[in-house]
């Protein structure tokens, strides 16, 4: 019996080196991958279990919408078309057939109705707008999307486009595999995605528009930019689903300004996500993350390793409310490089993240003057 046991602390010895070992290895050369285990044990694995949460569906989130936000409403009156060539979709017997038409410059109007079509656009400098209240439902062009945009300079506006699901999980209202595309008062909902980019997308910019109840399984997101540039001004991203972000952006310069995201009650993950640094500039916004958020961190910032030449964060002039059953982290990064400001922000939580700069911090919504969960505060005008 001694000789076995002499043996089996020998053993144990043994495994212990071992896993110290590869620890080690792994530290010094695959430290990206220790973090991601160390954020699917923590996050997923163990979640905070002496904290219940209850199960709630999407008819209680889209109260907690319907209670915070009027509905999404049209714009009434189209783009001036100046010299620009106007298209009607009614001279065509399907989108893909006006798309088609399209020459670079040219603006093609859809009329009002529910269209059970998608179309990839190919043209350049063009604007596709709604003419009143479009909805684009169920349909993805080449299994990737309602709208599969290939050309350059293209702007999207005043379309509503809901219900868009693939078999690869990442069904999105919009596939930008051009340069430059801007979104002017678009409303992506239900859907696995509501924007997805190639890697070298020129600059995306989103004015006036509303994300909502997006995301697949952690892979598909509200909006996911895959790189160039990346600016939401004045937009709501609401309510990511089934542990998608509301904005993941793998862009060397993100700004957000003048918007409100949030989780409300639903299985979100972060609310903004930069895996790869850059410049991240989040100005004068409303960040809430929700009791149900299955992620601790309400933005992460180069948690795959910096990939850009300037990584620089800002933080001013926001309110965060930190309202996950849990652990609440405001603000989570490993490099030690970036340059980080924060200043004038207000932040509703339990513990203070500690930031640096001249921030209020609240620990309850009462004493900083909020109406009780779930009623978000207002946007300053």
């Amino acid at each position: 019996m001694s000789s076995f046991n002499g043996w089996f602390r020998k053993y144990l010895l043994f495994c212990g080196a071992a896993v110290n070992a590869i620890f080690i290895a792994l530290l010094i050369f695959k430290p990206s991958w220790l973090w991601k285990a160390s954020d699917i044990l923590f996050t997923k694995v163990m979640p905070d279990r002496h904290h219940s949460q209850p199960v709630v569906d999407q008819d209680h989130i889209k109260k907690e919408l319907a209670a915070n936000f009027p509905p999404w409403q049209p714009l009434q009156s189209p783009t001036a078309s100046l010299s620009n060539k106007v298209i009607s979709s009614d001279q065509f017997p399907s989108l893909q057939a006006a798309a088609n038409a399209l020459n670079d410059g040219d603006i093609l109007r859809i009329s009002p109705g529910i269209y059970n079509e998608a179309f990839t656009l190919k043209a350049n400098n063009v604007v596709i707008e709604g003419l009143g209240h479009v909805v684009l439902e169920g349909k993805a062009a080449g299994g990737k999307a309602a709208i599969v945009n290939i050309g350059n300079f293209n702007q999207i506006r005043n379309i509503e486009c809901r219900n868009i699901k693939v078999s690869a999980g990442n069904g999105a209202c919009i596939r930008h595999q051009g340069s430059n595309l801007k979104l002017v008062h678009v409303y992506f909902h239900d859907s696995q995605q509501g924007i997805l980019t190639v890697k070298k997308p020129g600059l995306v910019e989103i004015e006036d528009s509303r994300f909502e109840n997006l995301g697949h399984r952690g892979q598909a997101h509200g909006v996911y930019v895959n790189g160039g540039q990346l600016r939401i001004s004045n937009s709501l991203m609401l309510a990511a689903k089934s542990e998608g972000h509301e904005v993941k952006s793998r862009a060397a310069m993100t700004f957000i300004e003048d918007t409100i995201i949030a989780s409300l009650s639903s299985k979100d993950s972060r609310l903004v996500d930069v895996p790869n640094g850059g410049v991240l500039v989040i100005t004068r916004s409303i960040l809430q993350q929700g009791p149900r958020s299955s992620n601790q961190d309400v933005i992460g910032y180069g948690l795959e390793g910096l990939k850009h030449a300037e990584n620089k964060v800002t933080l001013s002039e926001n309110i965060f409310l930190l309202e996950r059953q849990g652990v609440n982290n405001l603000f989570h990064t490993r490099e030690s490089n970036a340059e980080i400001m924060t200043d004038k922000n207000i932040i509703i939580a339990e513990r203070d993240p500690e930031l640096t700069g001249m921030n209020l911090f609240f620990d309850s919504r009462s004493k900083a003057g909020l109406e009780d969960f779930p009623m978000l505060p207002k946007l300053a005008k």
